[in-house]
Parts: C-alpha cells; sequence; structure tokens
C-alpha cells in the first residue's frame, strides 16, 4: 500500500534537516517515516474488518498524511473515520488533508497529547532509545533479523546480556567486537560490518551496509542509517544514511544528515562547561533560542563536511551543502553553502558542490537526479541571496 505525504511550513524548523527527508524520508529510529506508516497501516488493515479496510484504502487513494506525524494504530483509524473531505487537525497542526477532487467538510481535531510528530531535529536523537524498542518487532521482521543464539557467531565475538536481545542478519560480519544489550535491544542488519576492537552498547541500531570501524564505541540511544562509515567514539548519534564518520573524534546527542563527511579527529562538545540549557539557531525566528536541553551537540545538513580536526562547539547548526576547515570553534551557526571556517567565509560555487555531491554518491552506487539537482539550485539560490544582502 502505498501512503501519500505532505510537508508543511513547520519543516523550517526541522532545519537543517531539508527536503531530502521530506515525503516520508525522515529517519526516526530504525524506520522512516513512510516505513512507520506502511508497517502500521498493514498492521491496522489486516486485524481489521471489510468495512475499516475499505475506508483506509479509500483515504490514502485520496488524501496525504503530515510528513511529521508518527503513527500509531490509533491515527490509521482516526483517518479511516474522516468523512470525504473533512481534514484531521491538532492545535493547528494539518494531519490529513483530503485531495482537491473532495469538497471541504469541515475539520477534525485531536488532542495533542494523542499525536506524536516530529518538531525539530533534536527529537531524533531524543526519542532514539525508545523508537529502536517500540518498533524492534517490525525491525526484526522487515530486516530478517535472527537472534544471537540462533546463529553462529564466532568465538572471537563477545555478548554481554540477553543474547535474545542481540538481533543480527545472517550475513552482517562481525569481528572481534563486544555487543552490550544489558540496557536495550541491538540491531544489526544485512550486510552490515562490526569490525574489530568496536564497542556497541544498545539500544542501538545499524542498517545494512554499515560499517563499524575498528575500536570504535558506540552507546546506546544511537542509530546508523544505511551505507554509513562510522568511527571513533558515539553516543545517543543518528546519522541519517551514507554519511561518514569514519576517524577517531567524539561526537554525542547530534544528527547527521545524509552524505556527509566528518574529517579525522572531528569533535563535537555535546554539555557546556556550565552545565547550563543549551542554545539553538532556529531557523524560522532567525535567532538563537533556549532548547530545554542540558546535553546537545551538532545537527548537520545534508551534503556537509568538515575537515580534520574540526571543532564544533555545543549545539552546533550546519546547514546543507557546507565545507568546514581551519582551527579553534566553528560559529554555532554555519548556514546552508558556506565554506570556510572561523571568521573567513565564502559561498560554496553551486558546480562544485554538485561536481562532489555526484563524486560522493557514485561511491554508494548512486547519482543525482535531474530533479535533485533542481531542488539544490533552488536551495543555493536561496543561500546565494542571503549571503550577497550580509554585503
Amino acid at each position: 500500500m502505498i501512503v501519500p505525504f505532505f510537508s508543511d511550513a513547520k519543516w523550517v524548523d526541522l532545519y537543517p534537516l531539508g527536503r531530502g527527508h521530506q515525503q516520508g524520508g525522515l529517519l526516526v529510529g530504525p524506520l522512516t517515516i513512510a516505513e512507520h506508516w506502511a508497517q502500521t497501516t498493514f498492521t491496522t488493515v489486516s486485524t481489521s474488518e471489510q468495512s475499516l479496510r475499505d475506508k483506509v484504502h479509500f483515504a490514502l487513494e485520496h488524501g496525504a498524511i503530515n510528513d511529521r506525524w508518527i503513527p500509531d494504530e490509533k491515527a490509521v483509524r482516526t483517518i479511516a473515520e474522516l468523512k470525504p473531505g473533512e481534514n484531521l487537525f491538532s492545535e493547528g497542526d494539518e494531519l490529513f488533508r483530503w485531495n482537491g477532487a473532495h469538497q471541504p467538510a469541515g475539520q477534525t481535531e485531536v488532542l495533542p497529547d494523542a499525536v506524536s510528530l516530529i518538531k525539530h531535529p533534536t527529537d531524533l536523537f531524543l526519542f532514539a532509545s525508545q523508537w529502536i524498542a517500540s518498533k524492534a518487532e517490525q525491525v526484526i521482521s522487515s530486516w530478517a533479523l535472527q537472534p544471537a543464539h540462533e546463529l553462529d557467531i564466532p568465538d572471537h565475538v563477545t555478548l554481554i546480556g540477553d543474547p535474545g536481545r542481540i538481533w543480527i542478519h545472517p550475513d552482517a560480519k562481525l569481528t572481534a567486537c563486544t555487543l552490550n544489550a544489558t540496557e536495550g535491544i541491538i540491531l544489526i542488519a544485512s550486510g552490515a560490518e562490526v569490525q574489530e576492537g568496536a564497542h556497541l552498547r544498545g539500544p542501538l541500531a545499524i542498517s545494512e551496509e554499515s560499517i563499524v570501524k575498528m575500536g570504535t564505541r558506540i552507546y546506546g540511544g544511537t542509530v546508523i542509517g544505511p551505507s554509513c562509515r562510522i568511527g571513533g567514539e558515539i553516543s545517543n548519534c543518528v546519522f541519517t544514511g551514507f554519511s561518514n564518520k569514519g576517524h577517531d573524534g567524539f561526537l554525542g546527542q547530534s544528527v547527521i544528515g545524509k552524505w556527509c563527511n566528518l574529517g579525522a579527529d572531528t569533535n563535537s562538545s555535546n554539555l557546556k562547561s556550565n552545565y547550563a540549557n543549551v542554545r539553538l539557531w532556529r531557523e524560522s525566528t532567525k535567532r538563537y533560542e533556549d532548547s530545554g536541553l542540558q546535553f546537545c551537540g551538532l545537527m548537520m545538513g545534508d551534503h556537509s563536511k568538515s575537515g580534520i580536526n574540526t571543532m564544533f562547539n555545543t549545539g552546533t547548526i550546519v546547514g546543507a551543502g557546507c565545507n568546514i576547515y581551519g582551527g579553534g570553534f566553528q560559529p554555532k551557526h554555519i548556514p546552508s553553502f558556506s565554506w570556510g571556517g572561523g571568521d573567513n567565509w565564502a559561498l560554496h560555487s553551486f558546480d562544485k558542490f554538485v561536481d562532489t555531491a555526484e563524486r560522493v554518491m557514485s561511491r554508494r552506487g548512486k547519482a543525482l537526479s535531474e530533479n535533485e539537482i533542481e531542488v539544490w539550485r533552488q536551495q543555493h539560490e536561496l543561500a546565494t541571496s542571503r549571503f550577497l544582502s550580509k554585503d
């Protein structure tokens, strides 16, 4: 069943994550929003009476779902009970809308406590442990995982805690590493590799084709998306996919977009020296605001990169398409398509950005489509106008 989505204006508060994560592509725990909806809808429909199944199918054929909304069974049933043209809201957030073929028939309000909406990138690491645990059964099924005690785990691999909480795809490769499930479940997908000397603690999810390199330390509440390369020390982070942190350096309470690369010994602070709340740049208001969080590291947009020994301060926001280098701590907000470091910044050339992106993506067997290039061109034009307005 195809689940249709729409993106609303409040996506601006998910900056620096952008269009590449919309339309169901946002990684929420081990699954994307689209996967959450597909699995929840399938489960609800398969266990429902025919009339409810027909209503769900009709709604999804003639309407669309907010792509920041994480579903549960009640969400699917609520959509099914809407009258054609009756849109669904919660405190001003539109959750479901009918397409133009249906005449407006008012709206239904849902209590906010019953709705789970992604409101900020920090939500992705704040609730990662919860989502890994709550979606474990679905992930185990869709990733075709098996419990460690039913697999032929090499003697040089150390399992700590209940082996029934360690689920691994049979073709994943483990070499002289430790997997500790005492604090939460560990999920390792097909084609993943955990190299010698790596120490992993749950709750943790490692997606397909990702590699955890030698000597890596990963703490719980971490999600590694598909085709990533991970090294150093990681704590409660989310890598949304196809990104590299292949060398030493610490990253905690952070969200890394797609196709990023953190150079050797890149480090991010996740706690202020005075233990005060972290202030974060908010794109919708164009100012720094209290996040209410004591621990918060780096939020990085797609296709951004840092050079060796780059230092990011607590609560740093890096836009998309940036190239960052130089000594000392970097600014706490680096706008999209920035090139430089410290106090010396230029606008990243669009042609150079596309050329680099194509080279990077080809290493994972991917390519930029003409539509994606046009979307990035629009974003670069917006960044250009902002850059020129500073002069």
